[in-house]
């Protein structure tokens, strides 16, 4: 495995050959094309209008940034409890219910993982007693409705999975609504980042610093986006004709082979059984380690990049949800996209058994 150069993980770059000219993807009806998860999440705002004593339950374990639009909407919001599985934890949204006056209610599909039977039926109960259900789908990799979709808004992002924007909103009500996309550095920046990106991959040509530069740079102007935006032609072209069966295959395939190698290491805690894989295309395959820094700065040496899903130690009200600041120091996002054959793995799962401490 000497001299083994090729990256696993970080931001993605350009390949034609998930591409395929006879497949239309947005067929979907009651659907909004915009820009990204940002968007998604100020259009679902702006259209529930919430009034000043209503307030919205969040869960204590999700990425910072799903609060910007939030904070800056100055939406009274509470956090429930999330058990150290990832599972939603009922009693914490119940109390809060009866304490307040709430009037939605977000959750993550984990890792695009769907909850369980008990936990679904009893966010259906709240939904028949007029609480509006907010499915964060981003997630898991989809272009049209699945089947234990129960939201009454329910969004994604693509960049999580290619290398490009664009965000699907799934309605219970149809509505003809169209955005623009609102021209701004962003744009040319993350192209610029994934081109640059593509060359040093394919051709070795350039230095890691020149596109992780632009993609910092481009990251900083996303999040600066107020208004809804809508999807852009480049996005929506190239996402159309993405061959979604290929893309489902490889990923679910890499998932069960991960699994298989490395369920009986008892240095690692799998949050997911393979068994749970159904219509649904996980973004990762989530892991708790003990020491998770130190390994992750050791597997990058050998250019593997395993991102974190998320760090919530810094922010304030997360010193109120223990198994939440648990998880976010010890889990570890292992990659599994279409990129990556059972040789990458393999070489991925030595290297990781490799550097696991006790």
């Amino acid at each position: 495995m000497a001299g083994y150069i090729k990256p696993i993980g970080g931001e993605f770059w350009f390949e034609d050959d998930i591409l395929n000219d006879y497949i239309n993807n947005f067929n979907e009806t009651n659907t909004i094309l915009l820009y990204g998860g940002q968007s998604a999440i100020e259009f679902i705002l702006q259209d529930i209008e919430l009034k000043e004593d209503e307030w919205i339950l969040l869960p204590s374990y999700l990425c910072p940034t799903i609060l910007y639009k939030f904070k800056n909407k100055n939406v009274n919001t509470l956090f429930y409890e999330i058990n150290e599985d990832l599972s939603i934890n009922i009693k914490s949204i119940s109390k809060l219910i009866r304490k307040f006056n709430v009037q939605a209610l977000f959750f993550i599909d984990y890792f695009g993982f769907y909850h369980n039977k008990q936990t679904l039926d009893y966010l259906k109960r709240l939904k028949d007693k007029g609480i509006l259900l907010i499915e964060d789908a981003v997630q898991m990799l989809w272009f049209s409705r699945k089947s234990r979709f129960i939201g009454d808004y329910i969004f994604n992002s693509y960049r999580k999975f290619f290398p490009s924007d664009g965000s699907i909103v799934l309605l219970s009500e149809k509505q003809h609504l169209e955005y623009k996309i609102i021209e701004d550095n962003y744009n040319n920046l993350i192209l610029e980042a994934r081109v640059k990106k593509t060359q040093y991959v394919k051709n070795h040509t350039g230095k890691e610093e020149d596109f992780l530069n632009k993609f910092v740079e481009a990251d900083e102007w996303y999040y600066k986006r107020e208004d809804i935006n809508g999807i852009d032609e480049r996005s929506k072209e190239f996402l159309s004709h993405v061959d979604y069966e290929k893309i489902k295959e490889q990923r679910i395939e890499n998932y069960n082979y991960l699994y298989d190698r490395l369920i009986e290491n008892n240095k690692v805690k799998i949050l997911f059984d393979k068994e749970k894989i159904e219509d649904n295309v996980p973004l990762a395959f989530p892991v708790l380690i003990n020491h998770r820094d130190v390994v992750r700065k050791e597997l990058r040496v050998f250019n593997i990049y395993c991102p974190v899903h998320w760090d919530i130690t810094r922010e304030e009200w997360s010193e109120n949800f223990p198994k939440s600041i648990k998880i976010s120091k010890s889990i570890l996002s292992i990659p599994i996209d279409w990129r990556y054959s059972k040789k990458d793995m393999d070489y991925l799962i030595y290297k990781f058994n490799g550097i696991l401490i006790d």
